[in-house]
């Protein structure tokens, strides 16, 4: 973007920062046509035996952090804000970047339970398809758009002040984002048609090792979930009285949305296939069991979600358990050769 404004990266691991100057400090952002965009200019702060360094190893752990992007998977939220937490005050704000809804309400839950002190918060939803290839490099493989909304804030506290130089004044600057920023009502629409897409697509390709493509064998499982989902929708109280819920969340309009999606990403192969096959905790919680937690909260059963963030969780015990009594026997082995 024109006269774009300092960014930090915060890295968790040392290995990162190795691997970013290996690069040659720079992000590089292959596109859809084939344009190969080396981004440079940015800072480093690497996190260290729980405090936070610069690059010249000056300690940053007191400075003030006015705006963060959070874009860590859903599980890994509290964790990482965890060491970021006493760098962030009231006038701060957080922009929740992710995939999934609840995070916002177990970082509150977890990290900032006063209202009074807690951060201004954010939310975005990505449409754009996005491939980290490894470190450093992504490829951006489909082009579309971003919606960026302030989280209303609590009783009795100011929402946060527009300025020029706030997130959701600066992100819109970048032509490649197409980022606008709505009222926070037609954001959460957003966040949730693309939840009930995940909740179809995540889980089901997850649990059959296949890609998206596969999902078009499943029409009466897709069914089930979205006539689910509907339901839920209809009944939040923080959409009750807004203008064209019912239409837009209708049980045919959501699966006419949700097969088109998938027909023009029939080869793409969701992330939580990759989280299964590695063993590593994937998002279902969140996609999914977000479904079931407010279903309940506004009485509506969800027994199709509530099976499939079960069998995620029991299938990935499974292969973790796999995985460990793998490497117990190969050390066995070994041992018995030694």
């Amino acid at each position: 973007m024109p006269n774009p404004p300092p960014v930090t990266l915060l890295l968790h691991r040392a290995s990162l920062a190795d691997a970013y100057r290996a690069t040659g400090r720079q992000i590089r952002l292959d596109t859809a046509d084939g344009t190969v965009f080396p981004q440079t200019g940015y800072d480093l702060e690497v996190l260290r035996d729980g405090r936070w360094h610069g690059e010249t190893g000056h300690d940053t752990t007191a400075t003030n952090i006015d705006h963060l992007i959070i874009s860590v998977k859903a599980p890994q939220t509290v964790a990482a804000l965890t060491p970021l937490r006493a760098r962030l005050s009231p006038h701060s704000t957080i922009l929740f970047l992710q995939n999934g809804c609840g995070m916002i309400d177990t970082v509150t839950e977890h990290l900032f339970p006063d209202p009074v002190t807690r951060p201004h918060y954010a939310v975005g939803v990505v449409s754009h398809g996005v491939v980290l290839t490894k470190p450093f490099h992504v490829t951006h493989t489909g082009p579309a758009a971003m919606s960026l909304g302030w989280v209303p804030p609590p009783p009795g506290r100011t929402p946060a002040p527009a300025r020029d130089d706030d997130l959701l004044a600066t992100l819109p600057r970048s032509p490649r984002f197409n980022a606008r920023t709505d009222a926070y009502t037609q954001v959460f629409q957003t966040q949730l048609e693309k939840l009930a897409l995940n909740a179809f697509c995540n889980p089901t390709c997850a649990l059959h090792d296949a890609k998206t493509g596969f999902l078009v064998t499943m029409p009466a499982l897709r069914r089930a979930i979205l006539t689910e989902i509907s339901a839920v929708v209809l009944a939040l109280p923080e959409l009750q009285g807004v203008s064209g819920v019912r239409e837009r969340f209708a049980v045919d309009r959501l699966e006419k949305t949700v097969s088109y999606i998938l027909t023009q990403n029939a080869e793409t192969t969701c992330s939580m296939v990759w989280d299964m096959r590695a063993g590593r905790e994937t998002e279902v919680r969140f996609i999914n069991g977000y479904w079931v937690r407010r279903g309940r909260e506004v009485g509506v059963a969800t027994p199709v979600n509530e099976e499939l963030v079960q069998a995620v969780l029991h299938r990935t015990e499974l292969i973790n358990r796999s995985k460990m009594e793998s490497v117990e026997s190969e050390v066995k082995v070994k041992s018995t050769e030694v």
